[in-house]
């Protein structure tokens, strides 16, 4: 290196140095997340005030519509829709997505069919009451017709009739046999699955941690944004989870921010 190389380098240690040595200082104030570690959820408790529900319902809400996750399943959607009309045009593509919380993804997903002139049917579910009010609330304010309903998809028979199902940020609350069960479940029901969900490591975790604070002032979410990327698996493990639940090619790939989309199906 010559004298003005030299210079260069000197006079970029001088100023990008202190400043990666705090990014390193708090990159080792995050959790260890090579292993998963998955702990109950704030959400997930029986007995939740309603209030704070609702709080922490609205802030997943607003979480989605900076994440985009219904726009990043929806070409897959459409091109599966047009596919399908070509065999049978004599009904709509039927879309149930599960675990749907607050609404939000099944409405976005309405929102796009409606602009797009598709024929979709569209229903979601929650083995929640008070989500699957809140969602139908939602959808009526919104001027879309989604349907739903209560199911608790771990304990009783998968819902039946649908073409597409989707799931948006449930898989990171099951356990391992959970979730190859309810991939199983998934496999069995629809020709075309879709999972959107967090990927844990280090930036998503910051990002959780940060971003819900940001969006949010749910006491609730601010302890389970968190928690959700210490307990979300990686793109390998769900690709492995999939695997494991008889997905003859399951494809994954990596979403913005520190999300994966895991995609395949069936029946």
């Amino acid at each position: 290196m010559g004298r003005v190389g030299g210079r260069v380098a000197v006079a970029a240690s001088a100023t990008f140095g202190p400043r990666l040595g705090i990014a390193n200082a708090l990159m080792r104030l995050l959790p260890d997340l090579r292993e998963r570690r998955r702990r109950p959820e704030l959400m997930d408790q029986p007995g939740l005030d309603p209030a704070e529900h609702r709080r922490a319902l609205d802030a997943l809400r607003r979480v989605n519509l900076f994440s985009v996750g219904a726009r990043a399943v929806w070409p897959r959607i459409r091109a599966f829709h047009q596919g399908r009309l070509r065999e049978d045009p004599s009904r709509p593509t039927r879309l149930l997505d599960v675990a749907s919380g607050g609404g939000d993804f099944p409405v976005r997903l309405a929102r796009l069919a409606r602009r797009e002139g598709l024929d979709l049917e569209i229903a979601g579910c929650d083995v929640s009451e008070f989500a699957v009010g809140h969602a139908s609330e939602h959808a009526r304010r919104s001027g879309v017709d989604v349907r739903f309903f209560r199911a608790d998809v771990l304990a009783d028979p998968f819902p039946e009739g649908y073409d597409v199902v989707t799931c948006s940020l449930f898989l990171h609350h099951l356990d391992e046999p959970e979730a190859v069960a309810l991939l199983a479940a998934m496999r069995d029901a629809a020709r075309l699955v879709l999972i959107d969900d967090l990927e844990r490591g280090r930036l998503g975790y910051a990002l959780a941690y940060a971003g819900i604070r940001i969006l949010s002032r749910s006491s609730v979410a601010h302890v389970d944004g968190p928690l959700s990327v210490e307990g979300a698996f990686t793109r390998d493990e769900a690709r492995e989870l999939a695997r494991k639940a008889g997905w003859p090619r399951p494809e994954v790939v990596p979403r913005f921010p520190c999300r994966f989309l895991l995609s395949g199906g069936g029946a």
